[in-house]
């Protein structure tokens, strides 16, 4: 049994088994691929890295309940490898992530919809000069050097906005002759917007999601690629995160189809389908749809932990932990949102969340001194499919776990952050090129350039090992759904 430590966390366990070895993989969509390039540095290279335990949240329950299928390291391995081609097929969002028919109906006419309403929305007249008023609270406003200007009132401070209350007045829609005509012209319309509102209200209460699991999931599902009745046989521990509706718990799902709580207790109810748990992991809230399990409506174990390395670290019992995640610390700075709409602060104050709540699964798991992989610079986001990024991705991956097997310093990591921020420069420098349809020479510089700085970032590592092919990545073109027929012109005299 583990004790109880930081945060309420359990220690690592106080009777860990020798030579048992656990993995644990994190959530994050398509950028999976990081995990995927790490794995394959890992079964490569690292001897010790024979692991028998699986833990997986959301993306990572795949990638877990797939390699879980047996004990064995290279027939781990040759799941791997399949793993690695599905994922490489992909070539756009819909492989991962189909849109149900709603929510691409809503996409096409939901511009349209608008444009017919806006002539009721919008006051063609001139707005009224708004009244001075006295500041809500004076002593935060410094009085004016010089007299203020008559054309520019003072603007209201944050807190003024703040604690003033909404004006009285109902919103009128203001109608004019230009409303009437421009809604004139719509009315063959209203019929079929009607039938289009009519279908999105029925698509979204019935499907209650945005997306549809695309055909990736199939392939990964297929019997040759994965099998409950293999996972369930192999003597491998299994155990894949999501979260009750219901009840707001954390439960794991084992390699027989069971229950567990957080600190892996039994839970009643029962065997299900572990590929449908699988299902459930992924269920990302609002993306995928919620997953009905006995008595209980399941969505994304990363809703409460993206990295359940707790699990593994204080109640599997495994004497060596590595903890892979795909998610990377901080999240990407964006430009003002003083005037985003409630949508987008959302999604936004979710994604900070998110990037908070990984930290501190981060920090558990190096303080429980498991060998952690995790990218520090994003790459792409979790719900971007480009081939070209998700080989840059999984190239990032095994530099990553490179660094912590090896106990690389931090001019090695240095080494490896400039060999993927030079391949992302000269993927852009490609589409640059490609844009247009005659040469041009200044894209073709820019483009040479960013070619032979990758060339020199790859050659100034070669003191340890690189992906395969590293030393052809500035000969060719980054992959692509089409690939480029033209031969690669920074490589002409």
């Amino acid at each position: 049994m583990a004790g109880k430590g930081w945060f309420g966390l359990p220690f690592f366990s106080l009777n860990p088994r020798p030579e048992v070895v656990s993995c644990v993989l994190s959530g994050g969509g398509s950028r999976a691929s990081f995990q995927l390039g790490a794995l394959d540095y890992l079964y490569r290279h690292d001897e010790q890295f024979t692991p028998t335990i699986f833990v997986g949240a959301s993306a990572g329950s795949i990638l877990a309940s797939t390699l879980a299928q047996s004990a064995d390291r290279d027939v781990q391995q040759e799941y791997l490898r399949r793993l690695r081609e599905i994922w490489d097929a992909m070539t756009e969002p819909n492989d991962m992530f189909t849109p149900r028919p709603w929510y691409e109906r809503l996409a096409t006419e939901g511009p349209q919809l608008l444009e017919l309403v806006k002539p009721l929305r919008t006051d063609p007249r001139p707005a009224p000069p708004r009244p001075q008023r006295a500041p809500l609270l004076p002593f935060l406003r410094q009085s004016p050097a010089s007299p203020p200007t008559p054309e520019l009132p003072p603007q209201p401070t944050p807190l003024e906005l703040a604690l003033t209350p909404d004006s009285d007045e109902p919103v009128r829609s203001e109608w004019s002759l230009a409303a009437l005509s421009s809604i004139a012209s719509h009315l063959g319309r209203l019929p079929r917007i009607g039938s289009d509102l009519n279908a999105i209200a029925h698509g979204l209460d019935a499907s209650k999601s945005m997306y549809r699991p695309g055909p990736v999931l199939l392939e990964l599902l297929r019997e040759e690629t994965f099998f409950p009745a293999r996972v369930a046989a192999s003597g491998a521990t299994l155990r894949i995160a999501m979260v009750a509706l219901e009840s707001g718990e954390l439960r794991f799902m084992t390699e027989r189809g069971s229950f567990v709580n957080r600190n892996n207790e039994p839970l009643p109810g029962g065997l299900h389908d572990l590929t449908i748990g699988v299902l459930a992991s992924c269920a990302i809230p609002a993306v995928f749809r919620p997953v009905p399990i006995g008595n209980e409506t399941y969505v994304d174990g990363g809703v409460r932990e993206n990295l359940p390395a707790a699990l593994a670290i204080g109640h599997l019992g495994a004497v060596r932990n590595y903890v892979v995640s795909s998610q990377s610390s901080g999240v990407h700075r964006r430009g003002s949102m003083a005037d985003a709409d409630l949508f987008s602060i959302v999604m936004r104050s979710t994604e900070i969340l998110i990037d908070e709540a990984g930290r501190d699964e981060l920090a558990y798991a190096h303080s429980a001194g498991s060998i952690v992989i995790y990218p520090e610079l994003s790459v792409h986001d979790a719900m971007t499919v480009d081939p070209a990024l998700i080989a840059i991705n999984e190239a990032y991956g095994w530099l990553r776990a490179a660094e912590q097997h090896l106990h690389l310093d931090q001019a090695a990591e240095a080494r490896h952050r400039r060999i993927i921020e030079a391949r992302l420069r000269a993927l852009q420098a490609e589409q640059d090129y490609l844009s247009t349809e005659e040469p041009d020479k200044r894209r073709l510089r820019a483009l040479r350039s960013a070619k032979t700085e990758l060339r020199d970032a790859v050659r100034s590592a070669r003191d340890v090992p690189l992906p395969p092919g590293a030393e052809e990545w500035w000969r060719t073109w980054e992959p692509r759904a089409t690939p480029v027929a033209l031969d690669p012109p920074w490589l002409t005299a």
